[in-house]
């Protein structure tokens, strides 16, 4: 069996597709961007493949593949995905006309989607009735049953002999929800430093060493973000606050204590910065989440 995983897009997003490799047999090989090469180091990984390298887009038409699953709803990449041989396809594509489509393997995942057949506001509306975490989609979409299986980064980071009592708190915030950003990590800091060594684990010149810093670390406070899934991915315990993304997307493996913002129904997939949704939760809801997780 030889497999071509399809998935570009945000970080994190990579991250939480790896959960798919346990399932997958034979040569997996896999299309994505050239910032998410420390992110791609599993064993079950026989090629990767970058976007931005035109020498590698000429390898992948030269291959042959029995499975193709396409996740990215990018039209440069569906572009190419409908150049690449392959017996069968799972996933979002162009048909005959170069309009978007998708497989009736993956329509529960993309009827949710920006590309849903059923318009953006059912689309929206699907998103908010979802109970399933997408590492359950993922792994359903492919035909397998879903048993909890775990994201797979393929690296073994540098580790301190000791983490124990070691926090890190990201509040860095990327992307298109500015709301994931809590404005009262300063004040959380400042509370816990009375017992913990505390640290703020910003983004690093490489994905390696970020990884390793949260390795460094007992628990992890965060939001909805790639830090989060780096975290999970290193069995991390974890504090992960919900502003403004739904809490049911993220299995966390029960090592993670979820706080969801009381605005958060108000505030679901709004890509302005609001103040009032930044600052809902609050700092003495965190601390005592923070150190029942550590007593864990």
């Amino acid at each position: 069996m030889k497999t071509l995983i399809v998935k570009l897009g945000a970080l994190g997003d990579v991250v939480r597709t790896t959960v798919l490799l346990g399932e997958l047999t034979g040569e997996i090989h896999w299309l994505s961007k050239t910032n998410s090469k420390d992110l791609l180091n599993s064993s079950k990984i026989y090629n990767k493949y970058f976007i931005e390298n035109n020498n590698d887009l000429s390898k992948l038409l030269d291959e042959n593949f029995d499975l193709i699953i396409s996740l990215d709803e990018e039209k440069e990449v569906l572009d190419i995905v409908k150049k690449i041989k392959t017996k069968k396809l799972i996933g979002i594509y162009l048909d005959s006309n170069g309009n978007i489509d998708y497989t009736k393997e993956s329509s529960y995942w993309f009827d949710m989607s920006l590309s849903s057949k059923f318009g953006k506001k059912r689309a929206d509306e699907l998103k908010k009735e979802n109970t399933q975490s997408v590492s359950q989609i993922l792994i359903e979409m492919i035909g397998k049953k879903w048993k909890g299986q775990e994201y797979d980064l393929g690296i073994i980071p540098e580790r301190l002999k000791n983490v124990r009592g070691n926090i890190g708190l990201i509040k860095t915030c990327t992307g298109i929800w500015p709301n994931k950003a809590w404005d009262e990590y300063d004040s959380l800091k400042e509370k816990l430093e009375e017992k913990y060594k505390v640290k703020f684990l910003e983004i690093k010149k490489s994905l390696k060493e970020h990884i390793d810093e949260i390795n460094n670390c007992e628990l992890i406070v965060c939001g909805d973000t790639l830090g989060m899934h780096l975290a999970l991915a290193l069995k991390k315990k974890l504090v992960i606050l919900f502003n403004c993304t739904p809490p049911q997307e993220i299995y966390d493996y029960n090592r993670a204590i979820k706080i969801i913002s009381p605005l958060l129904e108000k505030y679901l997939y709004k890509k302005s910065k609001d103040f009032e949704a930044t600052s809902a939760i609050k700092v003495k809801e965190v601390y005592s989440a923070v150190i029942k997780s550590l007593k864990k």
